[in-house]
């Protein structure tokens, strides 16, 4: 059986794979930004028509790696439990779409003037890209920014005038002593981000002294102003230049654990789309996301979880004649204590049994049929 399920594992896996689409497309940004190139990833259970999904908007996308970096660790790091589409936003001046205006000359002679459009860039996301991206595609009201070096110094920059624009950030090693530490200052000044509650991941490497004071100033004046959840290291054996892919990975396995891996949050999470008019949590996604909590041993998680969404657990069987599927989620019931529905599933597989008993060998049919019986007397002797 173990043999089975991993085979199965190995299918979708490759499935998923092959599944996958990204596609190019240009956005204008009119006469000031002119046209830029868009990546978009969409999963594999985007065929699926009747879902929608949350964004990830990813910056420096003109350097392809750092697109495929964030939609491959973001399919290995979600377990299927959350799959998302990824945006990735090319720029043909990274320097002039990221920073914003200079307060100190000296900043200006060092980038040779190529800075100061942040404001415009940022503009562009949200009034051009974000609709262009909603109208198009099926999402959900909820988006990622991630951005490395100049590009995180933008996505700070931006939520500092935009807090709401974003719902969580990854900023990997950003710039934050930028032009004499001007986001530190702005920060200081702003006392409009008490309510912020995003999911905020910052790393740095030790690329010198000031950058990493900076950063852990501004760190520390956003975890006092805000109700941010702020996660932070420091990479002490990655460079500037080999940081982003580990940080990803970083990145993703604790926004997961954080936002997915835990059902107080996943359900509050979810409950928060459904009162925005998004129906975004079928049963076979309650199935699926409950089995992969009790592969993390998560069984109290598991039964949070599906007790939270009970009504959308009721209703008949969906049809099928996957009877390891049928199966499976019968014991998944069990385990969580669901005796009735586990009961339900088992007598609708004896019953697929005995419908395709002329399609099977008689030594499977009578392995399925004891197999059942066993779950079945388990199901009925248990208090």
């Amino acid at each position: 059986m173990k043999y089975l399920k991993l085979s199965i594992l190995t299918l979708l896996s490759v499935n998923a794979i092959n599944a996958q689409k990204i596609e190019k497309i240009n956005v204008s940004g009119g006469k000031t930004l002119g046209n830029h190139e868009i990546l978009i990833y969409t999963p594999v259970e985007y065929n699926d028509l009747n879902r929608k999904f949350e964004v990830i908007y990813v910056l420096d996308a003109q350097s392809r790696e750092f697109f495929d970096a964030v939609h491959s660790t973001m399919a290995f790091q979600t377990y299927g439990i959350r799959p998302m589409i990824v945006v990735g936003i090319c720029s043909l001046n990274r320097n002039y779409d990221f920073l914003p205006e200079n307060k100190l000359p000296e900043t200006a002679q060092e980038l040779a003037g190529q800075l100061g459009g942040a404001s415009i860039f940022s503009d562009y996301i949200e009034q051009k890209l974000m609709p262009f991206i909603e109208k198009k595609y099926r999402v959900l009201p909820f988006k990622i920014g991630i951005g490395y070096s100049n590009g995180g110094t933008f996505l700070n920059y931006n939520l500092l005038s935009k807090p709401s624009m974003f719902d969580a950030i990854f900023s990997i090693d950003a710039n934050i002593n930028f032009d004499g530490d001007q986001l530190i200052n702005r920060l200081s000044d702003n006392s409009s981000l008490s309510k912020t509650t995003m999911y905020y991941y910052t790393c740095q490497t030790q690329s010198g002294d000031k950058w990493v004071e900076s950063a852990d100033r501004f760190n520390a004046l956003l975890q006092s102003k805000t109700r941010m959840t702020i996660e932070k290291e420091v990479f002490k054996s990655e460079t500037h230049q080999t940081v982003f892919q580990q940080a990803i990975i970083n990145a993703f396995q604790r926004y997961f654990r954080h936002q997915f891996f835990n059902s107080e949050k996943l359900v509050n999470h979810l409950k928060s789309m459904e009162k925005l008019g998004e129906n975004v949590v079928k049963k076979e996604e309650l199935h699926r996301i409950a089995s992969i909590y009790l592969q993390f041993n998560l069984v109290e998680d598991a039964r949070k979880l599906m007790l939270a969404f009970e009504q959308v657990l009721d209703g008949p069987i969906q049809d099928s004649d996957d009877l390891f599927a049928i199966f499976e989620t019968g014991k998944l019931y069990f385990t969580l204590g669901f005796r009735d529905k586990a009961k339900v599933y088992f007598v609708f597989c004896d019953a697929k049994i005995e419908q395709n008993k002329k399609n099977m060998s008689d030594e499977f049919y009578k392995f399925g049929k004891e197999k059942i019986k066993e779950q079945l007397n388990l199901v009925l002797n248990s208090k």
